[in-house]
């Protein structure tokens, strides 16, 4: 097993994936049908609620990207785990609005806090011991071994939407820190954990490109946030028992697993990057719309089967995309710039969607048609990107660049909830440093 051939430190930390991705689809599928049926919120707050989960999530990714690197990644993995515990018990003892926003502002710091110093440590660790494709493979694995089961575990071990998920959750991240603390050697090992200045960040923030193509990503992922927010709201409305649509989660994971690769040598890798992300976009808006007429669970999974194609198109064309527009030694740097803009979109997304739903209600088709249209505005906006001369030019030039990754990358098959970037070969370039002296 492939598993088995990995360092000791790889294990731990795919490990860590598993039980970080268990312990979060544990709590973001139920948390809205939770809300909805035990506080007296509005839709509009628990919106408002998923949406500071993801903007604390970006403020703990940047946040625990510059600790790790100068207190070690070690005490960061499992500080930010510890923390999501705390947020996560949180919301299994408060009702009140004010408490539940805090709660949502703690673990999504925690959060941030974990992922990128995990994903770091992957990438150093992989480096090191030249199993960089099996480690990055088998993370997207191990995320999806946690979703699926984390449906499992709310279907068959729990009666009814509980609140008891909330401590299942956190004494799992609870673990989790544990476990990173105890086993996982301290720093980088025996490697160098390398750091970015802040002074590169304008190299990005220069190239044009770039910045249009990330304009226009922060509405798609406004879009594709609707999902995770209208799903478990309709789920309220329609079936007798919410809890069985955890299991939507399971089933797109076993999707992704099995459809990713044909997807991408049939489809994405034989289309224009912008076509491929123009026809994400109509799955994606589809499938949402679709969710407002499903009245049965069997039509949720159709729902679910028909976004997560969307997202199988979207999810690796945008990170395609980004590394032909970076710099190759700055690559990292963009994907870090790109993980922010897609928490962005989210929190934006989920903050509007919630109005929308409050407004217009969970049980008719004003929603349906509302993200229909949004979805075919994106679509145009998407395909007049084909028509702009320097994205045009920056991709073209990209493609014979030499300094080009041999392999376009794909998205690893993982959920779309706290999404990450695939790593590259590429080591940032040193900027705005003073050169060592030499005696």
């Amino acid at each position: 097993m492939e598993y088995r051939k990995l360092d000791r430190p790889l294990q731990i930390l795919l490990l860590g994936v598993l039980l970080a991705h268990l312990g979060s689809y544990l709590v973001m599928p139920m948390l809205p049908i939770i809300l909805t049926t035990e506080t007296e919120l509005t839709l509009v707050q628990i919106g408002t609620i998923l949406a500071t989960i993801a903007i604390t999530f970006q403020f703990g990714s940047i946040t625990g990207g510059v600790l790790a690197d100068r207190i070690g990644r070690r005490f960061i993995i499992g500080l930010g785990a510890l923390i999501t515990a705390g947020g996560v018990m949180c919301f299994g003892i408060f009702s009140d609005y004010l408490f539940l926003l805090g709660s949502a502002a703690i673990m999504g710091l925690g959060n941030g806090l974990n992922a990128p110093s995990t994903k770091a440590a992957i990438a150093a660790f992989a480096s090191s011991s030249g199993n960089q494709t099996t480690a990055f493979s088998l993370r997207g694995i191990a995320a999806n071994v946690g979703t699926g089961t984390s449906g499992f575990v709310i279907f068959f071990l729990l009666a009814e939407a509980s609140r008891t998920i909330f401590f299942i959750a956190a004494a799992i991240y609870v673990g989790l820190a544990l476990v990173s603390w105890v086993l996982l050697p301290k720093n980088c090992g025996d490697i160098p954990c390398p750091s970015l200045p802040l002074g590169a960040y304008g190299e990005a923030l220069k190239h044009r490109p770039f910045i249009i193509f990330s304009v226009v990503t922060v509405l798609i992922w406004a879009l594709y946030a609707q999902f995770s927010l209208a799903l478990p709201l309709r789920a309220t409305v329609v079936l007798d028992n919410p809890k069985n649509i955890s299991l939507i989660w399971t089933v797109n994971s076993f999707i992704v697993i099995t459809l990713q690769g044909l997807i991408t040598k049939r489809f994405i890798t034989k289309m224009n990057p912008i076509s491929a992300l123009g026809v994400g976009v109509l799955f994606v808006s589809a499938g949402i719309s679709m969710l407002f007429f499903s009245n049965g669970f069997v039509l949720f999974i159709v729902s679910g089967a028909i976004f997560v194609i969307g997202e199988m198109m979207i999810l690796p064309t945008v990170d395609s995309t980004i590394s032909q527009l970076s710099k190759p030694e700055l690559i990292s740097l963009f994907f870090a710039l790109s993980n922010v803009v897609y928490g962005l979109g989210e929190a934006g997304g989920k903050t509007i969607g919630g109005r929308l739903l409050d407004v217009g209600g969970v049980n008719n088709a004003f929603p349906s048609i509302v993200f229909a249209i949004a979805g075919l505005v994106i679509f145009f906006l998407v395909m007049m990107l084909k028509r702009w001369g320097p994205l045009t030019e920056s991709l073209t030039r990209a493609a014979k660049d030499p300094r080009r990754p041999e392999e376009a990358p794909r998205i690893s098959a993982e959920p779309a909830q706290n999404r990450t970037h695939p790593l590259h070969r590429f080591e940032p370039e040193i900027f705005f440093r003073k050169k060592p002296t030499t005696d």
